[in-house]
């Protein structure tokens, strides 16, 4: 396991050793003028690594969740808010550094680390723990000695049916709230469906004549909300104001998007890595490792896909300014995909391991309809 100097941030000794299902390439150079459209910073409040964007339902409200190793949350509504008037509020984190949430229809989970001092005077990670969100207090569903293997949660993160898996080396679990029994000396592995990187599951028997998905990301699609699970970083579904429901999912600068999870067709990008997805009513937006981009999206009158345009166009906010090339995305959400994307809420991380790059930039951004930018959180 590598060694981190105890004077490192927190913050950066998990990025290596925990999340290695999440891990991209550094970006390098020197940053230029993230001001050049003329948008005023605000003064960071949620800094940090933030891997997961995800909704939850808490108290009655729809929110979003985040987690920079303590968790932090905010109404969805409205949707078009003032961002220095209404800002995100900390919840209740159970013990340790938390790098990975997840969330189903009922329960909200988290993955943390315990970080200890050794002997030589480094931090190192010690344990991982998975805790289940039950009665207003964390209950520990699965505990264990730090491994190299990977070890994260992952949820469909839908407007409507939402589940929540944990993944475990190749293994895949589905949580269940509180009550959740996790044996990671069984197998349920995941297979692809064809020659696409994605399949349904999991399946929990293994089948020696296949090798499973290394699972990165899953979504739900079609009227019973069938689960697909990918290798790819990114996977999203969602239906808009016009289109019917269509999922996503990404390979390298690739986009495949179906709408019956069975026929996959690929979309070129001309992009970096794509790292996450989101839909709006007019466009989709990839997170990569080279900064944001999007894509118009046209409705297919036979299918009723929202098809994404091959390559990228320019934004008319200041996108690409703030989530600049020398950033990576890891997250994307807009809250309502039946929204222009000028016209609803977005909320995208960045992440960086370039000298050059400012690390006030690095944590959660959001874009507001009533400010019209991209600003820092």
């Amino acid at each position: 396991m590598k060694k981190h100097n105890k004077k490192t941030s927190i913050l950066f000794v998990t990025i290596s050793i925990l999340i290695t299902g999440f891990l991209f390439s550094a970006c390098d150079g020197v940053i230029f003028d993230e001001i050049r459209k003329e948008v005023k910073l605000a003064d960071a409040k949620i800094a940090g690594d933030i891997q997961n964007i995800i909704r939850f339902n808490y108290g009655g409200e729809e929110c979003v969740f985040v987690t920079n190793g303590k968790i932090r949350y905010r109404s969805v509504e409205p949707d078009v808010v003032d961002n220095k008037g209404v800002g995100f509020s900390d919840f209740s984190s159970p013990s340790g550094y938390v790098y990975s949430i997840a969330a189903d229809t009922d329960n909200l989970y988290a993955m943390s680390a315990t970080i200890e001092e050794d002997d030589d005077g480094y931090n190192a990670v010690t344990k991982r723990t998975l805790y289940c969100y039950d009665s207003g207090s964390w209950t520990q569903i699965w505990s264990e000695a730090y491994s190299t293997k990977r070890a994260f949660i992952i949820c469909t993160n839908g407007q409507t049916k939402r589940e929540a898996y944990f993944v475990y080396g190749l293994s895949v679990y589905k949580l269940s709230g509180s009550s959740t029994t996790i044996d990671t000396s069984s197998t349920s592995y995941v297979y692809a469906d064809g020659n696409f990187p994605i399949g349904k599951g999991p399946v929990t028997t293994a089948d020696p004549s296949k090798t499973p998905l290394a699972v990165n990301s899953c979504t739900s699609l079609g009227v019973g909300g069938t689960v697909y699970f990918s290798s790819a970083y990114a996977m999203t579904s969602a239906k808009t104001s016009t289109s019917g429901e269509t999922a996503y999912y990404s390979d390298g600068a690739y986009v495949y998007y179906s709408t019956d999870g069975s026929s996959w067709v690929p979309v070129n990008l001309g992009c970096d890595t794509i790292l996450s997805l989101t839909i709006t009513n007019n466009y989709l937006l990839a997170g990569t490792s080279d900064g944001i981009v999007h894509t118009p999206i046209n409705v297919d009158t036979n299918t009723l896909a929202a098809v994404p345009s091959s390559g990228t166009a320019d934004f008319s906010t200041n996108a690409d300014s703030a989530l600049s090339s020398y950033y990576e995305i890891p997250a994307l959400l807009a809250i309502d995909p039946k929204k222009n994307e000028t016209a609803g809420t977005i909320y995208a991380s960045s992440i960086t391991s370039s000298s050059s790059a400012s690390l006030n930039n690095v944590g959660l951004w959001s874009y507001y309809a009533s400010t019209g930018e991209w600003n820092r959180e």
